[in-house]
C-alpha cells in the first residue's frame, strides 16, 4: 500500500478505492476480520509465511481493546501468588520478544512494592516470589529486582505512608502505547502484502457448502458499497464482539466470549500530601 505522506502516493480515495477493488477480484488463503492486536498479529504472521492475506477492520485499527489497556507489557507477577507458572513464562518470553522487535515502542518500567505491617503478601515471601518472578524470565528482566528497607522506599517514594512502612521491593516490567504497536504490526502486515482496509465491517458469510468461504465487507467510509471476499480459511479476531462475528455464520450459538473488568483507583495528588 502507497505510503500517504509522500508527494507521489494517489489520494487517500483512490488508495481505497483499489483495495476494495483487490479484496473483490483475488480469493485470499486467510481473511482476518478485527483490526485490533490479534487479527493484526495474524495478519502479519499469515503474510509473511506465504499466504495470501486480507484483514478487514469495521472500525478503525486499534480502536477497541487494542487502544484501551494498562499500556503494560508485564511478565505475569501476579500469576505467581496463583501458581500460573507455565502463563507466567510464557508472558516473560512474549515481552522479551517485543522489546527485541519494537524498542521503540516499548520501554522499561520500574515498580515499588511497598509492605507495610500485617500486610498479606510479607517480606520474605515478596523477595521469593520476585527471585522466581527472575528466574522465569531465565534472568533476562528488563532489570532485576532489589529488596529495600523503608529507607529504600521512602527515598524512591517520599510520599508514601510512613506509619509502619516495613520495606518492600522493586521489580521491573515494561510498558508501550498500544494503539500505535496495533498500528505498526498492520504497517508491517501490508509490508508484507497483505491488503489491509479499515472502516470496512464483514455483514455476512459466504458459503462454500458447509463451509465459510469468505465474507460480504462494507465499506462504512466511502462509497457504502458492498464486496464479495473470497477466502480459504476466515478467523474471527474481533475481541469481545468475537460472538457478534460468530452469529454471522449462525445465530443461534450461544455467547463464547465473557467480558472481564479490571479496576484502576486514580487519587488527586494533593491526597498524598
Amino acid at each position: 500500500m502507497p505510503d500517504p505522506t509522500t508527494t507521489s502516493s494517489p489520494a487517500p480515495n483512490a488508495a481505497r478505492h483499489a483495495a476494495f477493488d483487490v479484496l473483490s477480484r483475488e480469493t485470499f488463503d486467510l481473511l482476518v476480520v478485527g483490526g485490533g492486536i490479534t487479527g493484526a498479529g495474524v495478519a502479519l504472521e499469515a503474510a509473511r509465511r506465504g499466504l495470501s492475506t486480507a484483514l478487514v477492520e469495521r472500525d478503525d485499527f486499534a480502536s477497541g481493546t487494542s487502544s484501551r489497556s494498562s499500556r503494560l507489557v508485564h511478565g505475569g507477577v501476579r500469576y505467581l501468588e496463583h501458581g500460573q507458572i507455565g502463563l507466567v513464562f510464557e508472558s516473560s518470553r512474549e515481552r522479551r520478544t517485543l522489546e527485541r522487535i519494537a524498542p521503540h515502542l516499548v520501554r522499561p518500567l520500574s515498580f515499588v512494592w511497598p509492605v507495610y505491617a500485617g500486610a498479606r503478601i510479607p517480606r520474605w515471601k515478596l523477595a521469593a516470589a520476585l527471585t522466581l518472578y527472575d528466574l522465569l524470565a531465565l534472568f533476562r528482566n528488563v532489570g532485576r529486582h532489589e529488596r529495600l528497607d523503608r529507607a529504600g522506599v521512602l527515598a524512591r517514594e517520599p510520599a508514601l505512608r510512613r506509619d509502619a512502612l516495613r520495606g518492600g521491593a522493586r521489580y521491573w516490567d515494561a510498558a508501550t502505547d498500544d494503539a500505535r504497536l496495533t498500528l505498526a504490526t498492520v504497517r508491517s502486515a501490508i509490508a508484507e502484502g497483505a491488503v489491509v482496509v479499515n472502516h470496512a465491517g464483514a455483514e455476512s458469510f459466504r458459503r462454500d457448502g458447509n463451509r465459510i468461504a469468505g465474507a460480504r465487507v462494507r465499506d462504512r467510509l466511502g462509497t457504502s458499497d458492498a464486496v464479495e471476499v473470497r477466502a480459504r480459511v476466515v478467523v474471527n479476531a474481533a475481541g469481545p464482539w468475537s460472538d457478534m462475528v460468530e452469529r454471522l455464520a449462525d445465530g443461534s450459538v450461544p455467547p463464547s466470549v465473557l467480558g472481564s473488568k479490571g479496576v484502576h483507583l486514580s487519587v488527586p495528588r494533593a491526597r498524598n500530601r
